[in-house]
């Protein structure tokens, strides 16, 4: 009998996930508890820390009981369902060694990997307080991100000044200027004081894989403090990304 068994019907979404994860580690811990599934890391080099969280509700079957964890190997992982389309439904279970992943659309696909003792790290705190906060629809910041990446910018800076959000890209030839704001519909929120720091454009590009899974997103930051990307999800999920700020 399966110790746990969760299955959506948005394969794609779940997917998503998985990749924009496997930018940043190689293994994670798949921890499934009655609340929901939660899987976080910290990439090598300690710039970037991840918080993932999909309440039951998220998905269309949660079967889980107490709390049961299975790490996984994120590139084998992703591999396996790199024909998921928009059509399929994903389910996850897991035996005492074995986690089965079974993709049901126009076929039915069925995977069996081991499961990994993924060896755990501690994490920092992450509850810091942000002077600014500004809520937008993913879509916008995507599309910001994927300009910068074409100038050949390498790093971004985050102004925020009364109430608007200014992200400036720049190298060593190019700088690039986008001023986002209530007013011109750039943001659906903001709030906070005044602050400024800057952001490796890698790290953020990395985490727009999630432009299909969500539709709006929250960016926290303060001067010298790490960005808080949050990529909200149905149902109350979320993916968290802490990104530290670059030295000037």
């Amino acid at each position: 009998m399966d110790i746990v068994r969760v299955k959506t019907v948005d394969a794609v979404s779940m997917v998503d996930i998985f990749k924009t994860l496997n930018e940043f580690i190689p293994e994670v811990t798949l921890d499934f508890t009655e609340e929901g599934l939660k899987i976080s890391g910290i990439d090598a080099s300690k710039v970037v820390l991840i918080n993932v969280f999909l309440p039951k509700s998220y998905f269309d079957e949660y079967d889980v009981s107490g709390e049961e964890k299975a790490g996984v190997n994120l590139e084998d992982l992703t591999d396996l369902l790199s024909g998921v389309t928009k059509n399929d439904s994903l389910a996850l279970s897991g035996e005492d060694s074995t986690l089965t992943i079974e993709i049901e659309g126009e076929y039915y696909r069925k995977f069996a990997i081991p499961r990994l003792q993924v060896e755990s790290v501690e994490l920092p705190q992450t509850d810091l307080e942000f002077p600014f906060r500004a809520k937008l629809i993913t879509p916008t910041f995507t599309e910001i991100i994927s300009g910068f990446e074409d100038l050949g910018a390498d790093a971004v800076r985050f102004k925020s000044n009364d109430g608007k959000l200014t992200l400036t890209a720049y190298s060593d030839v190019v700088e690039s200027t986008i001023e986002l704001s209530t007013e011109n519909g750039g943001l659906l929120e903001a709030e906070g004081s005044d602050a400024e720091s800057v952001y490796g454009l890698e790290y953020l590009a990395n985490t727009t894989r999630l432009k299909r899974a969500s539709g709006s997103m929250e960016i926290r930051f303060g001067t010298q403090l790490p960005l808080k990307l949050r990529y909200e999800m149905p149902q109350g999920g979320y993916n968290d990304f802490y990104i530290a700020p670059r030295a000037e």
